[in-house]
């Protein structure tokens, strides 16, 4: 059955703690996820882009979240702003999925995010040589974040879909996202410092008709420089339960 993930990008967040903010008062650091997972069902994982995943750290997940809860982690700086994407980072991708496995075998992993740096353009073979060196399990599904203009052509598109991979639809103050589909999932990150309620329920529409056509969606509000970020979270999962019925 094809589901809707909506949440945050990361929560560990002390400024999120208060009197009326997302955290109540008292509650220990330590108890941070068990409450953010009692309201979402995902969380994007930055944490993974600055240090290379460890057992402990994915097994936190397992034991804390509820079953079914999705982590989508971002893969590993080295693979991505340092190797950028050149075989000298082959070896740390397929390190960072191994350490996966146990998020696979709880069926509790989303999506992982390859997120490009800005200036990384488009080069003729990087993509394809890249996406062939990326290990292959069903429950592995990856989605890429392209933020230099160049990526933006039929050539980079044709080479996620003959991969399975997704095309990270990404919505920023600066630009409206364009919402390519590539994959049989779709991710998503809304990055803008407000949204309208009709933007909202613009996006609530585009989701349903994606997991109507079967696709999985797993959806980030954006989480700095925004007071509340979870009211956008929180709104759009109001919309999606009254557009589901």
């Amino acid at each position: 059955m094809t589901k809707v993930h909506v949440g945050l990008s990361g929560y560990s967040y002390k400024e999120w703690q208060g009197e009326g903010l997302f955290y109540p008062v008292g509650l220990k650091q330590a108890d941070y996820l068990k409450h953010y997972a009692a309201h979402y069902s995902t969380v994007e994982a930055p944490g993974m882009w600055q240090r290379m995943p460890t057992p402990s750290a994915v097994a936190k997940y397992v034991d804390q979240c509820p079953p079914g809860f999705q982590v989508s982690p971002k893969m590993h700086q080295k693979v991505t702003h340092l190797s950028r994407l050149k075989p000298e980072g082959h070896e740390t991708l397929v390190a960072f999925a191994d350490q996966m496995v146990p998020l696979e075998r709880a069926g509790m992993l989303g999506q992982v995010l390859v997120q490009l740096p800005p200036n990384l353009a488009r080069k003729e073979g990087l993509l394809e040589g890249f996406l062939a060196a990326m290990p292959r399990r069903p429950t592995l599904r990856w989605a890429f974040e392209f933020r230099h203009g160049s990526w933006r052509c039929p050539e980079a598109e044709a080479a996620l879909r003959d991969a399975g991979a997704g095309w990270v639809v990404t919505d920023t103050d600066d630009e409206e996202a364009p919402r390519v589909v590539t994959a049989g999932h779709v991710y998503v990150r809304l990055r803008r410092t407000a949204y309208s309620d009709d933007q909202l329920k613009d996006w609530a529409d585009f989701f349903l008709a994606q997991a109507a056509e079967g696709r999985d969606c797993h959806v980030y509000v954006r989480h700095t420089e925004v007071e509340t970020p979870w009211r956008w979270a929180d709104r759009l999962l109001e919309l999606l339960a009254v557009r589901d019925g």
